[in-house]
Order: C-alpha cells, then structure tokens, then sequence
C-alpha cells in the first residue's frame, strides 16, 4: 500500500496592509504548531439521564498558534508583525498546504498576542509569534 504523505509545501499568507485581498507570503516561518479548535464540553445530564451523564458540544475555541520563523533584519513582513502585537492588532491569516491540486486553505482572523526574539550564538537568529484564532477557521 502506497501513502501520499508528504514532506513541505505548508505555508504561512498574512494578510497585505493597506491592500484588502491581497496576501503577504511569509516565507522566513519554518515551523506552525497548534492550528485547530475545540469544542466546550457542557454537561446536558438530567434526572432522566438513567443514570449516566449525557454532554452536548459548546461553543468552538481557537487554538493559539506559534509561528517561529528565521529572524531577517531585513524581512519587513516580520516588523509589521511585531507592529501587530504591540499594537494589539487582528489580521487574516491563511495557512496553505500547497501540495497537490486544488490548494487546501485554512483561513481564520489571529489576534497578535506575542513575538519572542531567540538570539543565538551558535545557531539561526529566530523570532517567535504567537497568534489566537478568534472565530471560525473556514477550510476552502
């Protein structure tokens, strides 16, 4: 039996400032971890439950989603970033996995919560951003 796993072609969009519709591709990320949702677990049970607890599915949340990239002097994408979260901005993000046809598209609005700066001696400059996803992730 064959898989079609593959290795790479994930990739990070944000969206262009001052161009709605237009998307900055963040090329400098090398990891994204957390990317999802969680339903709230609320408890329905009653007196007429028979005696087992009975749940229903509440409200999604957004998982907070890092992003840790190569840190680039140069790369103006990273300075509106950290713009972002020091001006407690929102932003449209889209993670694409651009591996075969069509393109799959995880769209969804991040709050900028953080960025860390991981200098290193031995190693690659990084920088790491932290983003919450408030509202739905809509997959195209």
């Amino acid at each position: 039996m064959t898989t079609d796993a593959f290795v790479g072609n994930v990739f990070l969009y944000r969206d262009k400032t001052g161009s709605p519709g237009e998307w900055d591709k963040v090329c400098q990320v090398f990891g994204i971890s957390g990317l999802g949702q969680t339903n709230a677990l609320i408890d329905a049970t009653t007196f007429c439950s028979g005696g087992s607890r009975e749940y229903i599915s509440g409200l999604a949340d957004g998982a907070e989603i890092t992003l840790e990239l190569n840190y680039e002097t140069s790369a103006y994408v990273e300075r509106e970033m950290i713009m972002d979260v020091q001006n407690k901005n929102s932003r449209n993000f889209q993670i694409r996995v651009e591996d075969g046809s069509p393109t799959t598209k995880f769209s969804f609005l991040g709050i900028c919560l953080s960025w860390t700066l991981n200098p290193s001696v031995d190693d690659r400059n990084t920088i790491t951003f932290t983003v919450k996803v408030s509202g739905a992730i809509t997959l195209v």
